[in-house]
């Protein structure tokens, strides 16, 4: 049986391993029952064992040395003559938590630096999905300690805070083998837009403008079909989102006449000069969104990564991760509009990066893109602490 890995003992975790005791219940027995690795409750029993009885060390029980290393279970306990040990939940649990008391009476963290930390920076966390970086941004203030000393607080669990509220919790899971015959894009179409030809633009063009482009499906079915079509500025992690009815290569070059005709072609040129994809079917018209179809004059240039390698683009696919802290896999995008798109834009644009020297993408990017085009876009700038990066974003 797979241990689960919790670090305390609760009170009804210490029950059940006095209640095993008294029944002659292995450590291997009481672990199974529990799921915690058997070696936490040796120790749990080892430390927390208290000695009965007047008998003197030079008769110690054969229990004293080896498991269980109490007598609970012995039929001759209450006549036994010998030094011996027992387990009692309720003096474990007191023990556990007066050491637990002790430990936080060392802490450098006064009770109302406690007490402001769990009314203002726990609800961001919690109910808003702010990351701890973030936190430490908006409200330098209330956490005068480092963010190790914070995370060490979360541990010991002082706070209203716990790990399971952090956002970055990585699962990692069995890599599936990849399927070559998804790579729909015909190479005919690739030549010259290869991986290898975007470095070889880059070297020679190294100060270009450089858009990731991607999409985030919803519920996959006959009800749904709605995605997304992001955008990804890489020096400044400005993220566009355009809901697409479909995940159709003719629904990507509606949203680049459209971004033509807002920014006009000049601009377009300038912000849009390269564009780094993957292979999806959806992609697979580049000449649509390469040229202006009014002059037939290329305007940019679109490239795409190797197979299997999501890396070449990685900073697109790290931003994807906050639209999946709103929009969790398995969410049907089928009631969503695009003022929801421009909303979940604004408030991830705001959110602080440590890549960023602590700036927002929004911050990052203002000169380079322009007031005039960040409205465009119908991006907002949102105040911190108003920033919501939970499902709660589209519920208000």
């Amino acid at each position: 049986m797979n241990a689960k890995k919790y670090k305390h003992l609760s009170f009804e975790d210490r029950c059940v391993i006095e209640e095993y005791l008294n029944h002659g219940y292995s450590f291997t027995q009481i672990s199974n029952r529990l799921g915690k690795h058997r070696t936490a409750i040796s120790k749990e029993v080892l430390k927390h064992r208290f000695l009965r009885g007047s008998a003197g060390p030079e008769r110690p029980c054969c229990f004293e040395s080896k498991p269980p290393y109490v007598c609970n279970y012995c039929d001759n306990f209450n006549h036994c003559k010998k030094q011996k040990y027992s387990y009692s939940s309720h003096i474990a649990y007191n023990e556990y938590k007066q050491t637990l008391i002790s430990e936080r009476a060392h802490l450098n963290i006064t009770k109302d630096q406690i007490a402001s930390i769990n009314e203002i920076i726990a609800p961001l966390m919690i109910k808003k999905n702010h990351s701890v970086n973030q936190v430490f941004i908006s409200h330098p203030e209330l956490l005068p300690f480092s963010k190790t000393t914070f995370y060490k607080y979360i541990d010991l669990g002082i706070l209203n805070v716990k790990n399971i509220d952090l956002q970055r919790k990585v699962k990692w899971k069995v890599k599936k083998e990849y399927d070559y015959h998804k790579d729909k894009v015909e190479t005919s179409i690739k030549v010259g837009r290869f991986y290898t030809d975007f470095k070889d633009y880059m070297e020679f063009n190294p100060n270009s403008s450089i858009v990731e482009m991607d999409t985030v499906i919803g519920t996959q079915g006959s009800k749904g079909g709605k995605c997304f079509l992001t955008l990804l500025f890489r020096q400044y992690n400005f993220m566009l989102i355009y809901l697409l009815p479909y995940k159709k290569s003719r629904y990507v070059s509606e949203i680049f006449n459209q971004l033509k005709q807002l920014l006009g072609i000049d601009e377009f040129k300038r912000l849009f000069e390269v564009i780094l994809t993957d292979n999806g079917t959806e992609f697979s018209d580049p000449e649509s969104i390469e040229f202006d179809m009014n002059t037939g004059e290329k305007i940019c240039s679109v490239f795409y990564c190797d197979p299997n390698c999501s890396w070449q683009k990685g900073s697109i696919e790290k931003n994807h991760e906050y639209i999946r802290y709103i929009l969790p896999k398995g969410t049907s995008f089928a009631s969503l509009t695009q003022n929801d798109c421009y909303l979940i834009a604004s408030h991830i644009n705001s959110t602080p990066r440590l890549s960023l020297n602590n700036h927002s993408p929004y911050e990052a990017s203002l000169l380079f893109l322009g007031n005039d085009n960040i409205n465009k876009f119908k991006i907002k700038k949102i105040d911190y602490d108003d920033i919501d990066l939970s499902y709660r974003l589209l519920r208000k």
